[in-house]
């Protein structure tokens, strides 16, 4: 039996996705733009676009990016920067993950 990618969202998944499907209904509106327009530039159906702004969390990540980008908000998403994963990497000197001893299990 398949489940449903809603059914295993954690709360906080599910918050920011009714946050970005929020944000992406303002954009569309703020830009006059209907649910069916934006379907056809994104390439999905006016029903995914539904589902999007109604905070799914199972739409691909790829039709929500291309829906983002004819909405001009794709800028903000490659700004995304993580400064802590960035220290780390720094502190640690690597950029690749190494296989860990399997005699030494920290838990």
């Amino acid at each position: 039996m398949r489940t449903s990618s809603d059914d295993s969202a954690t709360p906080a998944v599910r918050r920011a996705a009714i946050h970005l499907g929020t944000l992406m209904r303002q954009a569309r509106l703020a830009r006059s733009m209907t649910q069916a327009e934006l379907a056809v530039r994104a390439k999905t159906s006016p029903a995914t676009v539904i589902r999007v702004e109604k905070g799914s969390v199972e739409t691909g990540l790829g039709t929500v990016l291309l829906m983002m980008e004819q909405l001009g908000l794709l800028a903000y998403v490659t700004a995304i920067t993580d400064p802590t994963t960035q220290a780390l990497l720094d502190h640690k000197g690597r950029k690749r993950a190494r296989r860990s001893d399997a005699t030494n299990l920290d838990f």
